[in-house]
């Protein structure tokens, strides 16, 4: 992978989803926040390969989301990862981009095939289909709310570089005492031209970790501010990629708050 010229990010929930088997929301104005009455954003984690054909049809439905097709209750408040894993085509040119961080996120929730995903960490199906996953979805916009994350960005195109400020602020109580943060950036429309199974620009591609395959540890007490550098990679389209920031349990896996922003929201 290209250098990075590293970002800066300020500190400051959820169920889970699974496809079986053998990608989020592009708000150009940066930071979307959830009209009510639905007051938080879900985080759905999707594993796939260029070479699963039972992906195609999970990768078009999380595609009509991105596209705020009506999916859900709330399409423009999922936000999406989507991880190239090793299965079954361990030729894929995305997963070998960046196999630290496709793997260890792959490893964390135990992934051995594709599709699969996670709403919110905790949650997950075994089997895709497009009127389970949206139900999932919607259950999880109307449960307890934990967090508030604000960003705001300062991106340079001319250093391909940045620092977005992070506020995080619990809502509710948390008991968990294994929070980690995680901030990770990911890019649109990747040309893939020669996918075996024919997705040929995949959405919401995690490109890197900012925080590292396993987070940052964070204590939020009555709220926090974090900051990191990042920077984005000669072969990356920067108009294309967003920065995607969650706090999750370790060992429950459950995902409190999650919120994104693009990384051309604001430009000097």
């Amino acid at each position: 992978m290209k250098h990075f010229k590293f970002l800066i990010l300020s500190f400051l929930t959820f169920p889970v989803l699974f496809f079986t088997g053998c990608e989020s929301n592009d708000n150009p104005s940066g930071s979307v926040y959830i009209p009510q009455p639905v007051n938080k954003k879900v985080l759905v984690e999707f594993f796939t390969n260029a070479g699963c054909n039972p992906c195609i049809a999970a990768h078009n439905y999380l595609d009509q989301i991105v596209a705020a097709g009506g999916v859900t209750i709330n399409d423009t408040s999922v936000v999406i990862i989507s991880y190239h894993t090793k299965y079954p085509f361990i030729l894929d040119s995305l997963y070998r981009a960046n196999i630290e961080h496709n793997q260890g996120r792959a490893d964390y929730y135990g992934v051995n095939y594709t599709p699969q995903a996670r709403l919110n960490g905790n949650i997950n199906l075994a089997n895709f289909s497009a009127s389970d996953s949206t139900a999932q979805i919607n259950f999880a916009f109307n449960t307890t709310r934990y967090l508030n994350i604000a960003l705001s960005n300062d991106f340079s195109s001319s250093s391909d570089s940045g620092t977005v400020p992070a506020v995080i602020t619990p809502v509710n109580q948390i008991s968990a005492t294994d929070l980690v943060l995680h901030i990770v950036i990911t890019e649109n429309h990747v040309p893939y031209i020669t996918a075996p199974n024919g997705i040929k620009y995949p959405n919401d591609v995690m490109r890197y970790m900012i925080t590292g395959r396993d987070g940052e540890a964070i204590s939020l007490g009555s709220g926090i501010t974090v900051t990191k550098r990042y920077g984005i990679a000669q072969n990356w389209k920067e108009d294309d990629c967003y920065l995607n920031v969650f706090v999750q349990s370790t060992s429950s896996k459950e995902i409190f708050g999650v919120e994104k922003i693009k990384v051309t929201s604001s430009v000097r």
